[in-house]
């Protein structure tokens, strides 16, 4: 029997059509129209929206076909800031994009995780603020900030759950912390399936199943199946490094097994 297709639902509302215009592509309200099959009213009055926020601007115009050029838009990447931050083992790595990735200052430093959230987190907050000056942009332009650990994290909470590698860090309010400091919407995830995903959109879109693997201080993997992250029930998904090796030598690991991969 052959697998009924999967059929992207039609944007609808303001968020919606937002993603639609993320490919950068300027379309007219006629175009938008044709693409979501909603009443053109109902389309002025999202691209309205969208313009007052600055996420969307005006591009030009389109070829006429008589009368007046149609007006265009498109997606308006400098509108916002995000601050990408990847904790390691033993280092951090720090960059300000904008809404469409690119980037616009990074750092990198070492600093070990297992110093523990206090001192880390103070960290980044100080070395997020310097990369905010160096764009010359206000912390008000910061749209979120994404935040990836080594090691299983409960993405509801943003909270790490018992992470071999990170002493202290069990339960720790990460999404507060930042939040607080930045003043910004915070994500935090396991830094393999941050990884994956980024993998995923960028350079694989089209696969439903993609598993990507992170060989660095600890080995661990992003698992995408059916087209979406899988992060198991306590954000162990993909945690190959803790799988024990059949006929590997008893060696205890820092989680506390004997015999793991890593």
């Amino acid at each position: 029997m052959a697998e009924p297709s999967r059929t992207a639902p039609r944007p609808s509302g303001a968020g919606e059509m937002l993603q639609l215009l993320r490919d950068g592509q300027p379309r007219t309200r006629a175009d938008l129209a044709a693409a979501t099959g909603q009443a053109r009213s109902t389309i002025a009055a999202r691209v309205d929206l969208l313009l007052a926020s600055g996420l969307v601007a005006p591009s030009g115009e389109a070829t006429s076909t008589g009368g007046r050029p149609p007006a265009t838009f498109a997606f308006n990447p400098a509108a916002r800031l995000v601050l990408a931050v990847d904790l390691g083992a033993t280092h951090a790595h720090l960059a300000v994009t904008d809404l469409a990735g690119a980037v616009l200052a990074e750092h990198e430093e070492p600093l070990a995780i297992a110093d523990g959230p206090g001192p880390v987190l103070e960290r980044v907050v100080v070395l997020g603020r310097k990369l905010l000056v160096e764009t010359g942009r206000p912390e008000g332009d910061l749209a979120g900030v994404g935040v990836g650990l080594p090691g299983p994290v409960d993405h509801a909470s943003g909270r790490p759950v018992n992470p071999p590698i990170m002493p202290g860090w069990d339960g720790a309010d990460v999404i507060g912390t930042l939040t607080a400091a930045l003043g910004a919407p915070v994500l935090v995830d396991n830094d393999v399936n941050a990884m994956a995903l980024g993998e995923h959109a960028s350079a694989w879109p089209g696969v439903d199943h993609l598993l990507f693997v992170k060989v660095a201080t600890g080995i661990g993997s992003g698992i995408i199946s059916g087209g979406a992250i899988q992060r198991g029930a306590q954000g162990a998904a993909g945690d190959l490094g803790h799988v024990a090796v059949p006929g590997g030598a008893a060696v205890e690991c820092r989680c506390g097994s004997t015999g793991c991969l890593d």
